[in-house]
């Protein structure tokens, strides 16, 4: 697969940055997931494309939802972002510091197989939340 199919968007007329953002790839279920440890959102679909296209619809709810509710910042806290007003506003966790925080994550890396990727994603710059 080619990063380049792994391309976010979000959009509502501000500013906004792109970030790249880990995305695990696996089966559960007969599913392929497609899965955001440092946001904590998943997609799933009958197939691998299927799963990126849930995905892409999820991290744009979550910007939409927690935009509207003013909760972004303090949502990107609570999953271990860093947050600063200037350069690189915002800065996700790595990997290794989430796995003994999150179940989900820790059950992924130590009992399933799975392949990491990349995805694109615009983020608000700065947004007011």
């Amino acid at each position: 697969m080619k990063q380049a199919d792994l391309k976010g968007k979000w959009q509502d007329g501000k500013n906004t940055i792109t970030v790249s953002l880990p995305v695990m790839l696996f089966e559960e279920d007969g599913a392929s997931i497609a899965y955001v440890p440092v946001l904590d959102i998943s997609g799933y679909g009958e197939n691998e494309e299927k799963a990126k296209e849930s995905l892409q619809i999820c991290i744009s709810e979550y910007f939409s939802y927690t935009i509207q509710k003013k909760t972004l910042h303090e949502d990107l806290i609570a999953h271990g972002w860093t947050i600063k007003k200037k350069t690189k506003p915002f800065i996700a966790p790595e990997i290794t510091d989430l796995i003994n925080k999150n179940d989900y994550l820790h059950d992924i890396v130590n009992k399933r197989p799975y392949r990491m990727d990349r995805m694109d994603v615009a983020m608000p710059q700065y947004a007011n939340c």
